[in-house]
């Protein structure tokens, strides 16, 4: 089976320790009341970990730079209620709560208001508002008001929490108020618009109502932010009147797209086209779906919407289980359906369909925007047929029908995902997520961590996807598959946004039963410190939990990335977590936690990094001075250690080393001047 291991990189010039002038000397065995050596046990290791770590990654920020905000004020334009909210954020309580209509642009208002007096070097950070409310007792709240830093400039989207966690969040806002009036920070809420009229009496001053702005100039200042200067949009004027904003920014990057390819062409003429496109291309999915009256070709459209760029062949066997579906059973004569059938029926449905000759015959739409638009159409005027459609997806990636490959299956889940997301249905998205992550298929899994992957990253639905992670590592019977998923969605997206709530869930699983889930889960937590620039993070957030887990420290303090530390504020926090970890460890196994300190000073040697090796050899001098048990059983571990490979010249010297430190430990300390004075 394959272990995942990752082995922190030194980034930076560590400082260096003079060299020991006494010359080694040959190791001795030595035994002082020791348990010697233990055994770990084997166990069983999780092997698919390390597939989700290589998948590609989209690039994923949390804070908006100044430079950022500065590309966004380039097409702002402030819609009604800016001033009056610009006025009430500039008082020095440093808090304002956005209200307004869906689509307003309520998040870029936010963000331009925090931009006003921002100091050099700082950005504006988004809060997290989800609570966490099975781990209140044991967890602290995701942000509190000790997080608050000098003229800090924070964004908290409430836009899509639900009624009970809305009246909850009203009260962390009031908390947080002595915070941002003491640090001199700034606060931008943006508030629920369906739970305007439930804000507490004492926030109601804090309220400022913004409305559409001018959606023509909004437009005008989309098309000079990427350089399309139009000639004449006055004809334009009402068409995006009444449009949201994200639609508009939408048509935008279209225009941009097609000017790339036909740079000749006028903006104006390129606008006019993608409109006339999205009127028609409307107007045909229309004319398609009405062409259409029986079940069974609604149910093709559906399908091959769906499923279009696959065969023909895995089409009719989908179409099929679609009609078993939406008709109650499958033994209906009516419902058999060759390819030749197929494609008579494609003819009749009146849309721009074809089929690619053989080897292979595939669907595919003269318009690509054409398929995801048909599904919008039944998604959304058809909203009874949702619950059966998502059972009708959840049973094509669970069978693999029609010999769906990995790619096939991820492609389907990231399909129909994005309807569930685009109308925030996230429960039936996550209903599939648990479906598939459960199977022992990798395929199917790897569905589901591709839908949990979209629903993570989008703001509107991560929220209840970081909860269903949560709920995941406090189940005692966790399968595999779910065990892997939770640790690489831990680092590949929880960690670049909310690293706390990723330390979080993969401490709890550290603590699970089972050996290989709480071997999984202290690979991830290594691999979360694995990262230079948040590797001091990981080791506090894993101290300050209320339960300390000695070999979940060990996994984010891992030797080998410590010499950075020598030196700084931060040696006195991490020597004491390794003295707690090993002092709070079973005798008989603290061998594994002195392991990765041999093995990280005999790499620095190797490496020819004598700088990092005395610094190893420093912090681990500091981690068992003056401890005679701890000096022990780490002597004695490097016997052993070195009896398995007696003929690495490396392992020679690390443990001659080891043996120096040892007598160095064994020396009666100094008294301290208050001891001496007595």
């Amino acid at each position: 089976m394959t272990e995942l291991v990752v082995a922190a990189q030194p980034d930076a010039e560590r400082p260096s320790a003079p060299a020991d002038s006494t010359p080694p000397e040959a190791p001795r065995t030595e035994v002082n009341d020791s348990k010697g050596p233990i055994h770990t046990g084997t166990g069983d290791q999780l092997n698919d970990i390390r597939y989700y770590e290589q998948r590609p990654r989209k690039p994923r920020t949390w804070d908006f730079s100044q430079d950022k905000l500065e590309q966004r004020w380039k097409s702002f334009v402030p819609p009604p209620g800016f001033d009056r909210a610009a006025s009430i954020l500039a008082d020095r309580d440093g808090l304002v709560i956005l209200s307004g209509a869906v689509g307003t642009g309520r998040s870029t208002a936010g963000l331009m208001l925090l931009r006003a007096g921002m100091a050099p070097g700082t950005a504006v950070r988004f809060v997290a508002p989800d609570l966490e409310k099975s781990a209140a007792e044991a967890e602290r709240r995701i942000f509190e008001g000790s997080d608050v830093r000098d003229d800090d400039r924070l964004m908290l989207d409430l836009s899509d929490v639900d009624g009970e966690a809305f009246g909850e969040l009203q009260d962390y806002l009031q908390a947080l108020q002595s915070a941002l009036l003491q640090r001199q920070a700034k606060l931008v809420t943006i508030l629920p618009h369906l739970h305007g009229e439930r804000l507490n009496v004492d926030l109601l001053r804090f309220e400022a109502k913004i409305g559409r702005p001018d959606m023509f100039e909004v437009l005008q200042r989309q098309l000079a932010a990427e350089c399309l200067p139009p000639t004449n949009l006055s004809a334009y004027r009402e068409s995006f009147a009444s449009s949201s904003i994200e639609g508009l920014v939408r048509i935008v990057y279209q225009v941009r797209n097609a000017r790339r390819d036909r740079p000749e062409i006028p903006v104006d003429v390129l606008l006019s086209e993608v409109l006339n496109s999205a009127e028609k291309r409307a107007d045909t999915i229309a004319r398609g779906v009405q062409s259409v009256k029986d079940v069974r070709g609604r149910a093709l459209l559906i399908t091959v919407a769906l499923l279009h760029g696959l065969s023909t062949h895995t089409v009719s066997l989908a179409h099929e289980r679609l009609l078993g579906l939406l008709r109650g059973t499958e033994e209906d004569a009516d419902h058999a359906l060759d390819v030749p059938g197929l494609e008579q029926m494609l003819a009749s449905i009146t849309l721009d369909l074809s089929v690619t000759p053989e080897p292979g015959q595939r669907l595919h739409f003269a318009d690509q925007e054409m398929p995801a638009e048909v599904l919008r159409y039944f998604w959304d005027d058809m909203p009874w047929l949702r619950g059966p459609l998502t059972d009708w997806v959840g049973e094509l990636v669970r069978t693999g029908v029609g010999a769906l490959d990995r790619f096939d299956m991820a492609t389907l889940a990231r399909r129909f995902g994005a309807q569930c997301r685009r109308t925030r249905a996230t429960d039936l998205a996550l209903r599939l997520v648990t479906d598939w992550s459960g199977d022992r298929y990798q395929s199917q899994r790897s569905a589901a961590y591709t839908l949990l992957e979209d629903l993570l990253d989008d703001d509107g639905t991560a929220s209840a996807a970081r909860q269903l992670l949560y709920n995941w590592t406090r189940d005692t019977h966790l399968p595999d598959g779910r065990v892997a998923i939770v640790v690489a969605a831990c680092v590949n997206i929880l960690a670049d946004r909310y690293l706390d709530q990723a330390v979080v869930r993969l401490a709890w699983l550290a603590e699970h039963s089972e050996y290989g889930v709480r071997r999984a889960a202290r690979e991830g937590l290594g691999q979360l410190a694995a990262e230079p620039r948040r590797r001091l993070q990981v080791i506090d957030y894993v101290l300050e939990r209320w339960r300390f887990d000695p070999a979940g420290f060990a996994a984010v303090a891992a030797p080998a990335g410590l010499p950075m530390f020598l030196g700084t504020e931060a040696v006195e926090r991490i020597v004491a977590g390794w003295h707690r970890a090993l002092t709070e460890t079973d005798q008989s196994r603290r061998a594994a936690l002195f392991r990765p300190w041999l093995t990280a000073y005999a790499e620095a040697l190797g490496e020819e990094r004598p700088s990092d090796a005395q610094a190893v050899q420093q912090l681990l001098a500091m981690v068992c001075a003056h401890q005679p048990d701890l000096l022990d059983a780490l002597f004695n571990t490097a016997l052993d250690w070195l009896e398995y490979r007696s003929d690495d010249p490396l392992r020679l010297r690390t443990v001659q080393s080891i043996e120096q430190l040892v007598r160095r430990g064994r020396r009666p300390a100094a008294p301290t001047l208050s001891e001496a004075g007595q």
